[in-house]
């Protein structure tokens, strides 16, 4: 089942949008079209399906708010496995969407026939995936943390944090539970200490960099299994 999210500030053009996303999208019964019509809807679907798979997102949001692309680089980074479809009534704006990774860049108003090769090539394009969305309770709360967010994962005594950036979550569980529930792009580097390896930017056989610039130490015992792990990751592009 492929989760197809629509982000149009415009009601009337966001319905027309999915209603051709309905007719033209490739055969798939069981597929959900999920409108929203601001940012705050869309966070609502993330959080209430646990993914996007296809995101049709318009350039142009009122003013004040955040772009498309705004919203891409912020919820929807390469690693979350969503596949981005871009539209907008400006051609301008065709070249300004290549500051993130995407499938196609549609004009509008929609070309029913453009519309159903970029649907066919986000088709194609979603790659399978562990889970996308881990839920922790952190400070009390029941909390959705974006699986692509999360940098690392360290544990201390009996709690454990999840490092997503500039915030971090604070839960009481076991490293190992955590690491059952997150998908393959995850390694154990060291008995308290969990990766993403999308993340990385360099290893060696004490310690790893990750983009943010975080160095997490690397134990001898794992550091073998740890270069097999990013190699496979590598190797699936």
């Amino acid at each position: 089942m492929a989760i197809i999210g629509v982000l149009d500030d415009d009601v009337q053009s966001l319905q027309h949008t999915c209603a051709l996303i309905e007719q033209e999208g490739p055969e798939d019964p069981s597929r959900r079209i999920c409108p929203a019509s601001s940012i705050e809807e869309l966070l609502k679907v993330v959080l209430s399906m646990k993914r996007i798979d296809i995101l049709v997102c318009d350039v142009m949001m009122p003013e004040g708010q955040p772009s498309g692309i705004d919203v891409v680089q912020g919820l929807f980074p390469p690693s979350s496995g969503t596949q981005i479809i871009y539209m907008s009534g400006y051609l301008a704006q065709a070249t300004e969407v290549y500051r993130t990774d995407h499938v196609y860049f549609l004009l509008k108003p929609l070309d029913p026939v453009k519309v159903r090769d970029a649907l066919q090539r986000a088709y194609a394009a979603i790659k399978p995936a562990g889970p996308r969305m881990l839920r922790v309770m952190s400070g009390h709360k029941e909390r959705l943390i974006n699986v692509a967010a999360i940098r690392y994962v360290e544990s201390n005594l009996h709690k454990v944090s999840v490092h997503c950036g500039d915030v971090t979550f604070t839960t009481y569980a076991k490293l190992d539970d955590i690491q059952a529930r997150l998908p393959k792009t995850f390694s154990r580097c060291h008995r308290s200490y969990l990766i993403n390896l999308a993340h990385v930017i360099s290893l060696d056989e004490t310690e790893v960099r990750l983009r943010d610039g975080a160095t997490i130490p690397v134990s001898r015992r794992r550091a073998r299994q740890l270069q097999r792990d990013l190699l496979a990751f590598l190797s699936r592009g």
